[in-house]
């Protein structure tokens, strides 16, 4: 596996905030910066760890995991 800290930092700052803008916000990342870097990050684990609607984002359980 290869996680980089950006790809931590980034789902960190998501799972806290539960919002993409607030977590760009935080760690100073633009939007498509921010989705490419959770992009790979559930590339490198092998699954999806957050659910994005149109209104409402959460964590899976490998997520919370």
């Amino acid at each position: 596996m290869n996680i980089t800290v950006k790809q931590l930092r980034a789902f960190v700052a998501i799972a806290k905030t539960q919002s993409f803008t607030e977590a760009c916000e935080i760690i100073h990342l633009s939007q498509p910066a921010l989705s490419i870097a959770i992009k790979n990050l559930e590339e490198e684990v092998g699954g999806q760890l957050l659910v994005r609607t149109t209104r409402t984002l959460s964590l899976t359980a490998e997520g919370e995991a």
